[in-house]
């Protein structure tokens, strides 16, 4: 994510970086004693659009957590055009499966990917609902995928929303997500970077500091639909402007223990979950491939 704000705005962001909550890291218990057989860790991070494959690896391999997760959503992926995505190339060196989705044609650093441990059965693009925001203006959408794990089936819709928008319109553009979700049984989860910012948006353009209430807004109608985050609201996933905006929201899975993880080349912090895995029955969904797998 980058924040724009026009120049008279800069001294209200001082005011929200100096007054902001501070961090909290780890916020559930350890994983000790907890039995491995059924708990599965995933990780979110925004890539920041980073186009340098040995950046990536150099810091994902010094954030264990990050590394050793068996499943990573990824945000603003870069690619090459004809070639391989940073995702990709990351799945081939951990050995695992990949699904990736570009933004569209001729955008190589704004693609979502899911990379994964356990095989990819099924992935799709879902587009969500568009908003003119006068510059900078991008057609958001989710990638969805279907994870066959041991206990059963896992359906994960990585999203990337957009900055400067509202509550109410933030909702309605992950409204065509929580729909599909709510079509489904068993484990699910809805993750990525959501830009839950603390600003009002007068036009799309003026931000206001602390009118925004997306944390709780988000919250509730996740929870709504039966879906959970391990994450509290006062966590601080990008720390120059010391916003929350990045989530894990699971449906059929307990949570055991949570953390952000710094990566030095984005601007975002990892975050990272460990979850018990309810067993799942087979479920039906999306069923066109739109998404490239490798």
């Amino acid at each position: 994510m980058k924040l724009w704000f026009p120049a008279g705005s800069l001294t209200l962001l001082a005011v929200l970086v100096l007054t902001a909550t501070p961090p909290n890291l780890p916020n559930l218990p350890n994983l000790d004693g907890a039995p491995l057989g059924d708990t599965i860790s995933i990780a979110s991070l925004n890539l920041d659009h980073q186009t340098s494959f040995e950046k990536v690896v150099h810091d994902f391999e010094a954030a264990p957590r990050v590394s050793h997760a068996d499943i990573i959503l990824l945000q603003e992926v870069s690619h090459v055009d004809g070639g391989p995505s940073i995702a990709s190339r990351l799945a081939d060196r951990l050995g695992y499966q990949v699904a990736f989705a570009a933004e569209g044609p001729k955008v190589y650093d704004r693609g979502l990917a899911v990379v994964s441990k356990f095989p990819i059965e099924d992935s799709k693009v879902e587009w969500l609902t568009p908003y003119n925001l006068h510059f900078k203006t991008r057609h958001r959408f989710a990638l969805a995928v279907k994870l066959r794990l041991p206990s059963g089936e896992l359906w994960i819709w990585d999203a990337h929303l957009d900055t400067r928008i509202n509550p109410e319109l933030r909702l309605k553009q992950l409204q065509p997500v929580m729909d599909e979700a709510a079509k489904l049984t068993g484990p699910r989860l809805i993750g990525g970077d959501f830009n839950t910012n603390d600003f009002y948006w007068i036009d799309h353009v003026l931000p206001i500091p602390h009118g925004g209430g997306y944390r709780s807004t988000v919250r509730r109608a996740m929870a709504q639909l039966g879906f959970k985050t391990p994450f509290q609201d006062q966590l601080v996933t990008l720390p120059i402007a010391r916003q929350h905006l990045d989530w894990l929201f699971v449906n059929g899975m307990e949570a055991l223990s949570s953390s952000t993880e710094p990566i030095p080349f984005s601007d975002h912090h990892a975050i990272w979950a460990a979850f018990r895995v309810a067993r799942s029955e087979t479920a039906t969904g999306p069923t066109d491939t739109a998404a490239s797998r490798q």
